[in-house]
């Protein structure tokens, strides 16, 4: 028997689908080279530059018993890819999203010069022709086999997945901006917080979309994360109840995803809204959504506003509630105008587990929801901590709810010009919907940021296809004391992800307490906590390493002036940024925006590898490490004891395939310069057995080095 024949029986006629013996016939090793970097098929990911493409090549193995592999020609067997990459789906005529077809790619065998096969162990490596991906987005691709007596161009040849035969899964291709590449930094900003005050009477005021804007130019970071800003709900429906969480309920209770709270708008009474609607920022589209038939009698273009003869007759006309929404579309726009003026992003949380107990669309679709023994939506509950303000949907694999889900981010990034979205819980979301998500988002805007929450272990995060994970180190650097921990910590995520995986990293979110707060206490001083704070972020700026997981730092709304009190958006507390105009927080102040120019700057920080040194320090207090490229590197170096200054030696020799030309004895950076001057010298050396210096009580350093060509 020839080994086609061979092959076709063991294929196409022995077993059943999803019933091969593995021992006799298996497939899978599936991989794909993209721009050079090979992945396996749990996710791999890229960065596009604008017109240009990204080259990908996939291989998978075959194995069949009783064959003599190595001596299989083309046309033994067949295999083809199938993927469907640039093809982000579409929404069909009933505004449903539907995916892509996708479409099939040659495959051969891989030869050696001599025209024989190139086993991988006992398996035949098939490799498909170069693919080229021109889209960001969210893709998959898959190998089948056939071995029938039909022509390739047959439409009824029978081809055999690889998932059929053995245990493998489809691979998953994330193609990101490649603005994510630079590591983007970030401030997360609870809108009712910035600008809010106490009235005469004690109440809290919220603050607004315009009280964010006027402070974008002090947000030293390159994107602004704007948590929710629907329209929250605080009853439930059933009950009749007051379930708000706190004084002023929480932000992740959505009541309408396409409502703006209307605490953060200002007044109607006290909006210039001639202004706004001169300065272009209420457009046509906001009166079909906004008004109903009769309103839009008079009022279908943005022009129309000129036949109310007074302010009055207007709110009259239109009522106060849709005035309130057309100006916080008006607001919202104008804050991200502002931002890209200023050369930054606004993204935005989108929530997806849950709504608020009073959200109409409990009684819309019951079917959304999960609901509990008494046929009411279910409280949303995560181990110990019970959001009883929510009721929580019915989200996996709902295809009707997550095609509603889906539309939202879409819809204010058209509206409202934002740039991408926060995805909340993003572990919890089955993948599917996650492509969905994003590859609606990328059909709006191809450069747009899609952030993953993933409070969770590593190995349930590896495959999230969004541009950015976190939340790495949050709480881990309030207590962390120790160099290995670190390194430990770091040298294991790297371990876990795709490489190129970008990954934001915060010290404190709205989630924690405030770390500077515990610092404080611990340290007893104020500008120790300080000093712990800023050598934190520059951990999170720098520690990364371009080629596995690279860092992006980001700070919540008040970390960059050492704010003490806790966001806690659902009480009323204020923070404090008038702190950052007094000593010692202005000297903090001075060293973020310092950092953010010093990181903007360094390309060791976009292409570097990362080399930790351990145990230069008897007591492993000192974080050491190199960030570095062929010509040139950074050392960073952090003392991590509050108590006593430490003397190290950095072994630079020890750094692979560079050699040593000269250093900087000034540090580029330096975290003591802000708070104590040219008085913390930290005295850098070059000696014999590396690079020496003294750092005082949590002072951190960088330092440039230079290599020989």
């Amino acid at each position: 028997m020839d080994k086609r024949l061979k092959f076709k029986y063991k294929l196409h006629e022995r077993y059943a689908v999803q019933a091969y013996d593995n021992a006799d016939v298996w497939a899978g090793n599936l991989t794909i080279e993209l721009d050079g970097v090979r992945y396996d098929s749990v996710m791999a990911r890229a960065f596009l530059v604008p017109d240009s493409v990204v080259e990908a090549r996939v291989r998978a193995e075959l194995f069949v018993a009783d064959i003599d592999l190595a001596t299989c020609r083309t046309g033994d067997v067949e295999a083809r890819l199938w993927t469907d990459v640039n093809d982000r789906g579409f929404l069909d005529e009933r505004g449903e999203f539907r995916t892509g077809a996708g479409f099939y790619v040659s495959m051969h065998i891989v030869l050696d010069g001599g025209g024989q096969p190139v086993l991988s162990g006992n398996n035949l490596v098939f490799e498909s022709d170069v693919i080229h991906i021109d889209q960001t987005g969210v893709f998959h691709y898959t190998v089948e086999f056939s071995a029938d007596d039909k022509a390739l161009s047959d439409a009824s040849k029978a081809w055999i997945s690889v998932n059929d035969i053995a245990l493998n899964r489809d691979g998953v291709i994330t193609i990101s901006p490649d603005r994510v590449r630079r590591c983007l930094s970030i401030t997360e900003v609870c809108v009712r917080k910035v600008g809010a005050r106490l009235d005469a009477d004690g109440q809290f005021v919220s603050g607004t979309f315009c009280d964010v804007t006027s402070r974008l130019e002090e947000m030293q970071t390159d994107v602004v994360y704007l948590l929710p800003f629907f329209e929250p709900g605080f009853g439930d429906l059933h009950t009749g109840q007051d379930v708000r969480k706190g004084a002023l309920g929480s932000v992740y209770a959505v009541r309408d995803f396409y409502r703006i709270d209307p605490a953060l708008v200002t007044p109607p009474e006290e909006a210039d809204f001639l202004s706004l609607v001169s300065d272009g920022l209420i457009v046509d589209l906001d009166l079909q959504t906004l008004l109903h038939e009769r309103q839009l009698s008079r009022l279908r273009k943005v022009g129309d506003f000129n036949n109310f003869r007074t302010f009055k007759e207007l709110i009259d006309w239109v009522g106060r509630d849709a005035l309130i929404q057309l100006i916080g579309r008006a607001e919202l726009r104008a804050l991200t105008r502002r931002a890209h003026a200023l050369g930054k992003q606004v993204i935005f949380d989108l929530v997806l587990m849950q709504t608020s107990r009073d959200c109409p669309l409990i009684e819309q679709y019951p079917d959304w929801y999960v609901m509990d023994e008494h046929g009411q939506p279910k409280i949303h509950q995560i181990a110990w901590l019970v959001y009883s303000d929510v009721a929580l949907l019915d989200l996996p694999f709902n295809r009707p709810l997550q095609n509603y889900l889906s539309g939202i981010a879409p819809f204010w990034m058209r509206t409202c010009d934002l740039d991408g979205v926060r995805i909340d819980a993003s572990q919890t979301v089955d993948r599917p919907f996650l492509k969905q998500i994003k590859n609606r988002i990328n059909a709006v805007k191809p450069d747009a940021l899609v952030l993953g929450e993933t409070l969770c272990e590593l190995s349930e995060a590896v495959d999230i296809p969004v541009d950015m994970i976190y939340a790495l180190l949050v709480d881990f650097h309030r207590d962390a004391e120790y160099g290995d921990q670190y390194a430990d910590f770091l040298e294991r995520t790297s371990g876990a992800f795709a490489p190129r995986t970008v990954a934001m990293a915060y010290f404190e979110n709205h989630d924690s307490p405030r770390a500077t707060k515990i610092w404080r206490e611990r340290y007893r001083s104020r500008t120790m906590a300080l000093l712990r704070n800023i050598q934190c972020s520059l951990i999170n700026a720098t520690a990364g390493t371009a080629h596995y997981v690279n860092l992006a730092y980001a700070l919540e709304w008040g970390s960059e002036w050492g704010e003490e009190t806790r966001t806690d958006f659902e009480e009323s507390t204020l923070l404090h940024p008038e702190w950052g105009d007094k000593e010692p927080h202005s000297q903090l102040v001075a060293a973020y925006e310092a950092l953010q120019k010093f990181v903007s700057q360094q390309s060791e920080l976009q292409t570097g590898h990362v080399y930790f040194y351990r145990n230069i320090d008897s007591e492993d207090r000192v974080f050491a490490y190199t960030r570095y490229t062929r010509h040139s590197g950074l050392l960073v170096v952090h003392n991590l004891d509050a108590r006593f200054v430490r003397e190290v030696v950095c072994p630079i020799h020890l750094l692979p395939d560079v050699l040593l030309l000269r250093i900087d004895r000034v540090p580029m950076y330096d975290t003591y310069e802000f708070f104590h001057g040219s008085d913390s010298d930290p005295g850098i050396a070059l000696t014999d057995e590396g690079v020496s210096m003294k750092l005082q009580p949590l002072q951190s350093v960088v330092i440039k080095l230079v290599f020989r060509s």
